[in-house]
């Protein structure tokens, strides 16, 4: 007990550096897992600038994560869908304005693909994923949508499923659908804005999540920094 005692007095003293970066926190100082995480990135290299691929990062990312479940039993009617496009469009608004006057808009902190910020699910918006669907016809994990395979195990929430297709299954019900959206993660100025981006929207969203006067949903929120709801 006086051992566990003196030990525990090293945590009033955090690193000031490395205060939120839980890898540096928790990963014991040359352990294998670091040495292959840096194997990993010198090996498999890409070019997040320009095309983002989360499945291509061996280390945390910066994100902000939107959950919305249905008062209904499914998300992906036309009411609810035009709800969660005024959650979008009202977040994304959002603009962080430093003590030097530089603004921080999403468009400056999002992962991009070719120029464009990378959309929640990945690979296409939710409007294309949700928008104008039959439930009938939606198959579950898997759906092709347009010869363009998704991952609904991602997106979707709160399912009750039908009657199996080999893999895949009817899709019956839908309660929940997640968007989440990855930051610029990386050293200096360009992760301070991230971060900077993501503290302001824990800030933020909860009074714009009533300035909307949601009816049909119900918003959960988090980030990388923390989680609201």
């Amino acid at each position: 007990m006086v051992l566990m005692a003196v030990l525990s007095t090293g945590l009033i003293y955090p690193p000031q550096d490395e205060d939120d970066d839980l890898e540096q926190q928790y990963t014991p100082v040359g352990s294998p897992a670091k040495a292959e995480q840096c194997f990993v990135q010198e090996h498999f290299t890409a070019n997040n600038s320009l095309i983002f691929f989360i499945s291509r990062k061996c280390t945390e990312v910066n994100y902000a994560s939107i959950l919305v479940v249905s008062n209904t039993e499914t998300p992906l009617e036309p009411e609810i869908l035009e709800e969660i496009s005024k959650v979008e469009g009202a977040w994304q608004a959002l603009t962080v304005i430093q003590d030097n006057r530089t603004q921080i808009p999403y468009s400056k902190v999002c992962t991009k693909n070719q120029g464009s910020c990378v959309p929640p699910t990945h690979s296409c918006s939710p409007e294309k994923v949700t928008g104008g669907l039959n439930l009938k016809s939606i198959t579950f994990p898997i759906y092709s949508l347009a010869s363009q395979i998704i991952n609904l195990a991602n997106i979707l929430g709160g399912t009750v499923l039908g009657e199996s297709m080999g893999l895949i299954q009817v899709l019956l019900q839908a309660k929940a659908l997640r968007l989440q959206y990855y930051l610029k993660t990386g050293e200096g100025e360009e992760n301070e804005r991230s971060k900077a981006w993501m503290i302001h929207f824990l800030m933020k969203v909860g009074s714009l999540e009533q300035s909307l006067a949601l009816k049909k949903i119900k918003v959960l929120y988090m980030t990388f920094q923390t989680t609201g709801i």
